[in-house]
């Protein structure tokens, strides 16, 4: 379920400590530049400076009486950015980076390229100052922000979502960089060879003290603020017991920071740390900067039957198996090959180890449940390891040979002119209806139908494949064409179907709704309540009976189901499922005899809704408010839907083709249909 979007309080908007502070204003109110800057931008020249990419159209300039620097502005349009190469001295040097905009919230951004002058290869975030007008134009900067300038180039710019007026571009050196500028590395794990305010990605030292601000020049305050956001607001209360009191020790670690991504990053430490399907934080790289060695395989938990005996299985983890891969990419691996450890990790245990600097950690509200590290493994492990440990099977013979230490530097580099065929990790080893793409790769309102590859018209079993339940009121979004899924097994005559959610990426209740309809009776499912009071913890069963029963006489609670639910059996195969997709679960779960959930263990939990807070575009993060109550009192965020039928996908299934959680689906469905 999701709220609007709400934007951070005014307490954010607090001026950088006393700092070069760049252009200077008159006491007539006319602006001047730095006279130690090395660019200056105020358009006044007809020659704009290009853009960094060249497909972009040229930034449009228009007169103003109330220029901030000469009579010219930069007109930028609705949800369209302006950005200009700058050039700045072959020195290894930091610089403030500012400008100025007027007429609508903007993200400002400093973008460095390395050898290869179309991709980021870093970004920093450009934020308010405090400096404002009585016209209208705010400042934007920041400062530090590195560039060895005989490597690397640099383009500054902004993205106006409801369009703005640019001036006073003003770049000024304030520092030497001592040694390199970005030093190699050998993954997160290599603490020693990264500087302050950076982080190893892609084998590579980046700077990542651009990503925030700097250190506000009243910490205490704005750090009692933050925590207070977190008490306040967050409301799940497994999470709330378990995980709140680790990201508090995060936010006191905030007031004693030396740096800027020391103690801006403690904040969003502190949001991961809440360990919810709700709650993460982000910022501008993942917008920005693509992956540039990008690894094009798929992974699962599984039973590593094959490889057990050279490689026994983690007393805690579940083994991480090769589901699928694209034709290039793959570091040679193919389906049914397992991926052992990763920097001397086990797969998942390294993937939770990245929750100190990855602002990408999966947000997971169930404790026992890691669907969402595996699933985000290639992308992580290519940004952050390097070396993988993995053990190659052979499908003809079904056995499996030594562990094998890969570097991840042999990842090659992707071309911008190259074409890569990208596999999607869906967590499916196979498609099996008609339609459905080779790649994996789908939209949220993609839906694929028909009779299963499996099956004959005859036996007339019937498939659904899709990710997303988003939809507003039932037909848009998602609505239109699961609706006409749904419609379809009903003029078929589909004697049975298995519906494959197995990315439940959430939506809204709406879209769950249109699967209930059809498959199970009208019941009374679960009671949703906001966080009421700051004070509030974990109410008893007792209380939390009392609480449903409350709601239930109110006509408060969720139904789920309808009024002439099909009979046919229904299968309804999970992985990775979250929000919506966990109240899909819930509301199918024990609900008619005829329905059966099949997957490897509970869903994600996340039984909650959100509020998403953002500070110009630079930093945002999202915070699940709420829990939810089922009949027997206890609150349900943190407590995954248990599958009916437990599977795990075996090693020997997907080294030989078989797509092991299915196939036990497909079991349960000819069972019935003999009975």
């Amino acid at each position: 379920m999701l709220r609007p979007t709400s934007a951070l309080l005014a307490v954010w908007m607090v001026s950088f400590p006393a700092t070069a502070r760049g252009g200077t204003f008159f006491e007539d109110g006319s602006f001047a530049f730095d006279p130690n800057a090395a660019v200056t931008l105020d358009f006044e020249d007809e020659q704009i400076p290009p853009s960094a990419d060249p497909e972009e159209p040229p930034s449009v300039r228009k007169a103003s009486d109330s220029a901030l620097s000469g009579k010219w502005v930069i007109d930028v349009a609705p949800f369209e950015d302006a950005d200009f190469l700058v050039a700045l001295p072959a020195q290894k040097r930091t610089y403030r980076v500012s400008l100025w905009i007027r007429g609508g919230d903007s993200v400002g951004f400093f973008v460095v390229n390395h050898t290869e002058p179309w991709r980021a290869a870093e970004v920093a975030s450009l934020y308010p100052t405090g400096r404002i007008t009585s016209d209208g134009w705010v400042e934007l900067a920041n400062e530090g922000l590195r560039l060895d300038g005989v490597r690397s180039n640099a383009s500054v710019g902004v993205f106006c979502p409801g369009g703005c007026e640019l001036d006073g571009i003003e770049i000024v050196s304030d520092g030497v960089i001592a040694g390199e500028a970005n030093p190699s590395c050998q993954g997160a794990v290599d603490s020693s060879a990264c500087g302050t305010g950076q982080v190893c990605y892609w084998s590579e030292c980046r700077n990542v003290n651009g990503w925030v601000p700097p250190i506000p020049a009243d910490r205490q305050q704005v750090t009692d603020y933050l925590q207070n956001r977190l008490s306040f607001l967050f409301g799940p209360y497994i999470e709330r017991t378990l995980d709140m009191p680790a990201a508090l020790l995060a936010i006191e670690q905030m007031r004693h920071a030396s740096d800027p991504w020391s103690y801006w990053n403690g904040f969003a430490l502190a949001v991961r740390r809440l360990h919810d399907g709700h709650t993460s934080n982000g910022g501008i790289s993942s917008y920005v900067i693509d992956n540039p060695k990008p690894l094009n395989a798929c992974f699962l938990e599984g039973v590593a039957d094959l490889s057990q005996v050279v490689a026994p299985s983690d007393p805690l983890y579940r083994d991480v198996i090769v589901s699928h891969v694209g034709a290039e990419h793959n570091l040679g691996l193919k389906a049914g090959d397992r991926l052992l450890r990763i920097d001397g990790q086990h797969p998942i245990a390294w993937s939770r180890s990245m929750i100190a600097h990855s602002w990408s950690q999966p947000a997971v509200s169930n404790h026992d449940t890691f669907a969402e590290h595996v699933s985000r493994l290639r992308s992580s492990i290519s940004r952050f390891a390097h070396e993988i440990e993995v053990i190659r099977c052979d499908p003809q013979t079904l056995s499996c040979g030594p562990i094998e230490t890969v570097s991840i530097a042999a990842l090659p580099h992707i071309d911008q002119l190259a074409t890569f065929d990208a596999v999607a990790c869906d967590n499916r080893p196979l498609r099996h209806v008609p339609g459905a793409p080779e790649s994996h790769s789908a939209g949220y309102a993609d839906v694929f139908a028909g009779l299963v590859n499996e099956s004959t018209y005859s036996e007339r079993i019937y498939g659904v494949e899709w990710e997303s339940l988003m939809t507003t009121n039932g037909t848009d979004g998602i609505g239109g064409p699961l609706n006409a899924a749904i419609k379809s097994l009903k003029d078929e005559a589909a004697a049975a179907v298995i519906f494959d959610h197995r990315t439940g990426t959430g939506g809204t209740m709406a879209g769950p709704a249109i699967v209930w309809d059809f498959a199970v009776p009208w019941h009374p499912m679960s009671f949703y309540q906001g966080r009421q009071r700051a004070q509030d913890e974990q109410p008893s069963q007792a209380e939390g009976v009392g609480i449903w029963s409350a709601a239930l006489s109110a006509g408060w609670v969720d139904y789920a189901g309808g009024s002439d639910p099909t009979e046919i059996p229904v299968a309804l195969l999970l992985t990775q499922d979250v929000s919506a997709s966990d109240w899909l679960a819930l509301g199918m779960k024990g609900a008619a005899p005829n329905i059966k959930l099949f997957g490897p263990y509970q869903t994600n939990g996340g039984f909650s809704t959100r509020f998403q807070f953002g500070y110009y575009m630079g930093m945002s993060y999202v915070l699940a408010t709420g829990d939810t109550f089922i009949a027997d009192g206890t609150t349900h965020n943190g407590r995954g839907v248990q599958p009916d039928v437990v599977v795990l996908p075996l090693q020997s299934d997907l080294l030989t083709g078989k797509d092991t959680v299915f196939d036990a689906a497909l079991a349960w469905v000819r069972q019935e249909l003999a009975k």
